[in-house]
């Protein structure tokens, strides 16, 4: 199934630019601001390979650092997988923890929403590291606001699909957790909506997407295109603010699995020259979104499947690349 849809990029992008002014989150501590601000320029952060492979949930990763959404007092399942020898142990600093086998965990999430830390750990010091959000649940939700954070009232899908249904939960993010990695690669405090807040934010999160663009990094690096890491210029959008963006009604930035991102190793803010042409305009994000495309075939990426778009440059922004991972294939 393919979607094709079209959305006025200088229209919205030019009233998310002026909406994004209040990043400046005035009832903030300043260090908050000035890290989420700091948060959309790349920034490597760990060796990138674990060294083995686990699953939890639906998810999989080799990733030394990785995100796992629980809601609090949710049981997750852990398993490493391939041949379990020599020992493994989970390490978990809150919730508790059962051994369900060799190289196998059940973790209870804390009762309480928050940042954790869990640990795998190998006996010969190779570790793997998940940085835990326990949400707060949608039912914490009055009149459309969480803590006096506007999220707004989520669109009803008319097909029903199961894509579309609002968020279980929301993550809190705040000067103390916004720097917390997600992969080695990515960081919390990148995918905060840009609407103005007088306290804590809240976004939704699916572990799928920062997975998928840690793996969108590698396909990158093969073809030649080496980068440190991606600058998120647009994550998570409450339902309010992508109206007041006037996009599309069903975005998938609103459900956590979408983000707008480019490349800029020279940090000058805008998508790098990496097509080489000498110029910085839409082709360079044409050349990202055929390498993307091209991973559809390979099964290692089939759980990546979503939306891909490659936005050109204009007066208030450069080239990006639309990622989502919406679960069926999207292209306009």
């Amino acid at each position: 199934m393919i979607c094709a849809y079209s959305t006025p990029a200088p229209r919205r992008r030019l009233r998310e630019l002026l909406l994004g002014l209040v990043v400046l989150l005035p009832a903030l501590p300043v260090a908050a601001a000035s890290l989420t601000l700091a948060s959309l320029a790349p920034r490597p952060l760990l060796a990138t390979d674990a060294g083995f492979s686990v699953s939890w949930g639906g998810e999989h990763s080799k990733l030394s650092v990785n995100p796992l959404l629980a809601g609090a007092g949710q049981g997750v399942t852990l398993q490493v997988h391939g041949t379990v020898t020599g020992g493994f142990e989970l390490d978990a600093g809150a919730g508790t923890v059962q051994r369900l086998a060799p190289g196998r965990w059940r973790w209870v999430a804390p009762g309480k929403a928050g940042a954790y830390t869990l640990e795998i750990r190998r006996h010969d010091g190779a570790s793997m590291r998940f940085t835990a959000l326990v949400t707060l649940p949608r039912q914490a939700l009055r009149g459309g606001m969480l803590n006096g954070y506007l999220i707004g009232d989520y669109p009803s899908h008319p097909g029903g699909q199961k894509a579309y249904e609002p968020p279980a939960g929301f993550v809190e993010i705040n000067d103390r957790t916004a720097d917390l990695p997600l992969t080695p690669r990515l960081r919390l405090g990148q995918f905060v909506c840009k609407q103005e807040a007088n306290g804590p934010r809240y976004v939704a999160l699916r572990e799928r997407l920062p997975l998928a663009l840690e793996a969108a990094l590698d396909r990158f690096a093969r073809a030649g295109i080496a980068s440190s890491g991606l600058t998120v210029m647009s994550g998570y959008r409450t339902p309010h603010y992508n109206r007041q963006l006037g996009d599309t009604r069903f975005s998938r930035h609103q459900w956590g699995d979408a983000a707008d991102v480019f490349i800029d190793e020279d940090g000058d803010g805008q998508m790098d020259d990496l097509n080489g042409d000498g110029r910085l305009d839409q082709g360079d994000a044409q050349l990202l979104y055929r390498i993307v495309d091209a991973a559809q075939s390979d099964p290692d990426w089939q759980r990546f499947t979503g939306g891909l778009s490659a936005y050109p440059p204009n007066a208030y922004h450069g080239a990006f690349l639309h990622l989502d991972t919406r679960g069926f294939t999207a292209r306009w």
